[in-house]
C-alpha cells in the first residue's frame, strides 16, 4: 500500500534497547550443603556392604542374578577366587584381599629357600 510505512528493520550495528539497571539479587543457598551433588544411596564403608551377592564366588553366582554395571574382579596367584562386586568401592576392597592372599610361585619360592 502506497500510504502505509512500516518501522525500519533492526540494523546490524544499532545500539542495544535500554535494559533495567537494577542487579538482580543472587539466591544464596540456605545451607552449605545444599549445593553438593547428592548421591543415590549413601555409601558403606569398605567390607560392610549389605548388597545381596556383593562378594560372591563369581564361578558359582549365575549371570543373570546380576545386574548391569557390576564388577568381577580376581588376583592372578591368590588363593581367593574371582568375586563379583556390587561397584568400584567393594571390587577395589574386594581387590586388596585377594592381594592379600598371593600366594609365591614355585620359582619364588625356591628362590627365597636359597637365601635363607
Amino acid at each position: 500500500m502506497p500510504g502505509i510505512t512500516s518501522p525500519p528493520p533492526p540494523e546490524f550495528n544499532s545500539p542495544p534497547k535500554n535494559r533495567p539497571t537494577g542487579k538482580k539479587k543472587r539466591n544464596e543457598p540456605t545451607s552449605l550443603l545444599e549445593n553438593l551433588p547428592r548421591l543415590g544411596t549413601h555409601p558403606v564403608a569398605p567390607g560392610t556392604c549389605t548388597t545381596p551377592l556383593c562378594g560372591a564366588v563369581a564361578d558359582e553366582t549365575p549371570e543373570s542374578d546380576l545386574q548391569n554395571g557390576w564388577v568381577r574382579a580376581g588376583v592372578y596367584g591368590s588363593t581367593d577366587p574371582d568375586r563379583v562386586w556390587c561397584s568400584g568401592l567393594c571390587a577395589t576392597y574386594g581387590i586388596a584381599l585377594a592381594e592379600v592372599r598371593v600366594t609365591p610361585a614355585p620359582q619364588q619360592q625356591e628362590a627365597a629357600s636359597v637365601r635363607t
